[in-house]
């Protein structure tokens, strides 16, 4: 038998200028008060700001009382919505008519009305109402069961309260965090969010903020086992509870410790709690818990012997949980029915609510491998249940417990599976941990090997260095001692072989550093591109799209393979740089779902293996086109041509769209991708620089322009041909 728990966090009622405590020290002061407010209501009768205020007080101070009549109050606020000018108390309003449908147990009312209460609240950026909007949706998807939903909500009201430093609400908000974790099965994480919040409350003095979360702790201890603890923790919230007279506190701590008493097997105490938190819940309307009560009653006049009470309140969980939807209580109240029918000795009844039992048991959980084992285990447990009623009738009591032995071998067979499986695992781990440590440790070897190289290097033209100042110094001594003028004539061809040679080493360190510099270039751009291919393999990962994403990997690796050849080389085969181009473009057709067409064209007179490019020239081009082009506003024609001509002794390679065109790029609100295109085509300037630095008489030159009437980007570079020239295609 499943025995049910009553989560309940008291501080799920926020309002925009006070906190509304279930429950009060002083009824009579709190009724003296309603009293004023209905003269004040009955004198002031103007539908405007005045009276919805009057209304609203009036619904703050009878909520915890009387949902029902609170909600009058609400509906007739709204009613003159259009005539209030503060939307402030619109807003609230409907956040507070949400909190009355959640009482009320009317969950797809009160997240309409949550809703509406938040997109107002967005509207007037009002921090206070924002968040406690969204802690109160939270709560209405964790009473039904939905835990992601429960859980995003819930996160993003405790950022806002945390921002805007309001303590009461961050403690109400992490303690439902709590719950949310606790009904997920994370006790741990669940267990910090309770002391945090337990700690705030105790700071803020907050005894029904205490009251609930150590209910919560207790219900984790009764989840870990541990009974005696689970019944001191309720007993203590029970007290401060009963010290507040908060009635929805007494109730839940009542029901818990009835589900308590019953794991005890003391059916009495179960029974005395159980009853009590029914009557309480009875004059608080509150559906939920009552189900849950029932729930825990039916088991504990089943553990007495008394089936006819136990059948009665397990059929009224049941049909509370029906009315409600509350997947968990249709669950355990179909089990506590399928057990009740097996001690009564009805097979065919037990077997009918057991598989009730099992179909409400597979739907709860999001998790699809959490949920596959667990359809497993609760298929076993049918198919055992099953066999079993089978049996009384069919077999004899030795082939009865023969063919239990044999389900007890399958679960352990299917167990040593899981943990095969699990295994397996953490060795994939395991090795993926070891080859990324291989990857590294080779890594900082060949970085060690480099560094040495370079300091022997620098090393051995020292010494060079040295040696050639030496016989200097004693050239310089015999040439003294024949004449002063040969002295003087040697001098001054010493000064200029000095100055020759000066003015070549200047040379020759600017032709290095142009090169570095170049190199320098193609390795930001690579991982650039690398780094936004990647992101178009993440994006259909994400959508699980496998042959879109297998398909995006193969070319990926493809192109990986090209660049990673090319990316050490001044000049690459014109075929491996063009099939590079043509990949790369595919990529990122097949990233925005073939939006664009494209072409790449090659002259005729033009050998793509006889002739070289410099690589990753062509392509930021080809990707402002596609990004800052075609895909801004796409259109069915969206278009993208590459060709390559051959002019003289040159190279001419074209890159066109017929996109939003390079002058209407700033009306667009793109300024990011704006910036990341500038960046790309001064990279590109500074590349076309060094090329005509380094091949003197051969010019490079780079232009972009708008399209025909304003219509779509032309990008052009001329290159030098460079055919057959071997000593530039080696590495840098």
């Amino acid at each position: 038998m499943k025995f049910k728990l009553s989560f309940f966090n008291v501080y799920i009622i926020s309002l925009l200028t006070s906190l509304i405590l279930l429950g009060s020290r002083d009824s009579y002061a709190q009724t003296k008060k309603i009293d004023s407010l209905l003269k004040r209501a009955a004198s002031h009768t103007k539908q405007d700001d005045v009276r919805a205020k009057i209304l609203f007080d009036l619904t703050t101070q009878t909520l915890p009382h009387n949902p029902k009549s609170a909600l009058k109050y609400t509906e007739e606020i709204l009613s003159f919505e259009n005539q209030i000018k503060d939307k402030n108390i619109v807003s609230a309003t409907h956040r507070i008519k949400g909190i009355i449908h959640f009482h009320l147990a009317m969950y797809t009312e009160a997240l309409t009305s949550l809703n509406q209460a938040l997109s107002i609240s967005l509207q007037l950026k009002n921090d206070l109402e924002i968040g406690a909007a969204l802690s109160n949706i939270g709560t209405v998807y964790l009473v039904q069961s939905k835990f992601p939903e429960a859980l995003k909500y819930l996160l993003d009201a405790l950022k806002s309260f945390e921002k805007n430093k309001n303590e009461q609400q961050a403690a109400n908000d992490l303690g439902t965090i709590g719950i949310v974790y606790t009904e997920m099965g994370d006790f741990t994480e669940a267990m910090k969010y309770y002391q945090k919040s337990l700690a705030l409350h105790h700071k803020l003095k907050n005894y029904v903020g205490q009251s609930s979360v150590l209910a919560n702790i207790g219900i984790i201890q009764f989840k870990n086992k541990n009974i005696p603890e689970a019944i001191k923790y309720s007993q203590k919230s029970l007290k401060i509870a009963d010290s507040i007279a908060d009635l929805r506190g007494t109730a839940r701590d009542n029901g818990n410790l009835s589900a308590y008493y019953n794991e005890l097997k003391n059916n009495d105490l179960a029974l005395i709690y159980g009853l009590k938190a029914i009557e309480i819940n009875t004059k608080t309307n509150n559906k939920r818990s009552l189900g849950i009560n029932m729930q825990n009653v039916s088991a504990a006049y089943l553990g007495k012997g008394n089936y006819k009470e136990a059948k009665s309140y397990g059929l009224k969980a049941l049909q509370t949980g029906n009315e409600l939807n509350i997947t968990e209580l249709k669950r355990d109240a179909s089990l506590g029915l399928s057990e009740l029918y097996d001690a009564m000795k009805m097979p065919d009844s037990a077997l009918l609510y057991y598989k009730q039992y099992t179909k409400f048991a597979d739907t709860i959980s999001n998790d699809k491998k959490k949920n596959e084992i667990t359809r497993m285990g609760i298929q076993f447990d049918f198919d055992k249940k099953e066999f079993s009623y089978k049996q009384k009738e069919l077999l004899t009591g030795a082939q009865l417990k023969q063919q239990q032995l044999q389900l007890a071998l399958n679960t352990a067979e299917i167990q040593k599976g899981l943990q095969f499986r699990d295994l397996q695992t953490v060795q994939l781990q395991n090795e993926k941990f070891r080859s990324e440590e291989k990857e590294k440790q080779l890594q900082i070897a060949r970085n060690k090997e480099k560094l040495q190289a370079s300091k022997v290097n620098a090393l051995s033209q020292q010494q060079k260095l040295n040696k050639l100042e030496l016989k200097q110094l004693w050239l310089y001594g015999i040439l003294a001692l024949v004449v002063l003028m040969s002295v003087l004539i040697y001098l001054l061809n010493l000064y200029r072989i000095r100055r020759l040679k000066f003015k070549s080493e200047l040379q020759y360190q600017q032709y290095q550093l142009s090169e570095s510099e170049l190199k320098a270039i193609r390795s930001q751009m690579n991982p650039h591109f690398i780094f936004n291919v990647l992101n178009s393999i993440e994006a259909y990962v994400m959508d699980n799209e496998k042959r879109k994403a297998s398909r995006l990997i193969q070319k990926f690796a493809s192109l990986s393979r090209l660049i990673l050849e090319n990316s050490t080389k001044s000049l690459v085969s014109g075929d491996k740089e063009w099939k590079a181009l043509m990949l790369y473009t595919e990529l990122e057709a097949m990233r925005y779902d073939d939006i664009f067409t494209y072409t790449f064209t090659v002259a005729d007179d033009i050998q793509l293996k006889t002739l070289y490019l410099p690589p990753m020239l062509i392509q930021p081009l080809i990707e402002n086109a596609i990004l800052h082009g075609l895909i801004v506003n796409p259109k069915p024609d969206a278009h993208l041509n590459v060709t390559i001509t051959r002019k003289e002794d040159k190279i001419r390679i074209t890159v066109e769209d017929n996109g939003v065109g390079i002058g209407n790029i700033e009306n667009k609100n793109v300024m990011g991708g704006v910036k990341e295109m500038s960046m790309g085509l001064a990279s590109i300037q500074e590349r076309i620089d060094m090329i005509n630095k380094q091949q003197i008489g051969k010019k490079a030159s780079f232009a972009i322009e708008a399209g025909t009437d304003q219509q779509g980007t032309i990008a052009i570079i001329c290159l030098p041909f460079f055919n057959g020239v071997p000593e530039l295609y080696t590495e840098n």
